[in-house]
């Protein structure tokens, strides 16, 4: 082996030496540091009927856009700006006119929700199989939960048997069904 092939060697060993170390950092990092805030833009048309219509719809459909943007990426913006919007068109008989504007802001990850409420609901269910009765208590049970217009997790349900007919055609039950929600 001449110098040069050891050289290279040792170039090489250390490359992947520092690819690994790489690699092993970007694994080590927390999951905020890769949602960092940063300035997003969206862009949107608009038209009215006036020129101060036209750019206003602008102004609002491109904030639209730029917040439809944030939330299909887990954030929310602040300090959005729209500069004033650029004319596109005029429709020739003056009866529309259409503007272009870009909205700006600093977004960052919206914060996870915090269950911390514990809320429960029990309901009765009735079906032809132990089985029915239970999923349609527990239905009603999540149901009357979510009516508070809330997020839950962390969900358990209990039953008990109130009532089974003679010959097995109906079955009844209490169910509770339990779950970790936000305020």
């Amino acid at each position: 082996m001449n110098g040069s092939d050891s050289r290279m060697g040792g170039l090489i060993r250390r490359l992947m030496v520092v690819a690994l170390a790489a690699t092993m950092g970007l694994f080590a990092l927390p999951a905020t540091a890769a949602q960092a805030a940063t300035w997003r833009s969206a862009t949107a048309t608009g038209w009215g009927p006036s020129p101060a219509s036209g750019q206003q719809n602008a102004a609002s459909n491109a904030r639209a856009a730029l917040t439809s943007l944030a939330a299909s990426l887990g954030e929310t913006c602040s300090n959005v700006t729209v500069p004033a919007p650029r004319h596109l068109y005029t429709a020739p008989d003056g009866s529309a006119y259409i503007y272009e504007a870009t909205a700006t802001g600093y977004c960052v990850a919206a914060p996870l929700p915090s269950y911390t409420v514990a809320r429960s609901a029990t309901r009765q269910g009735g079906g032809a199989t132990s089985t029915i009765a239970i999923q349609n208590g527990s239905q009603a049970a999540r149901a009357d939960i979510l009516a508070a217009g809330v997020a839950c997790t962390n969900w358990a349900t209990n039953s008990s048997q109130v009532y089974s007919a003679p010959d097995g055609s109906w079955h009844v039950y209490n169910v509770t069904v339990s779950a970790l929600c936000t305020n």
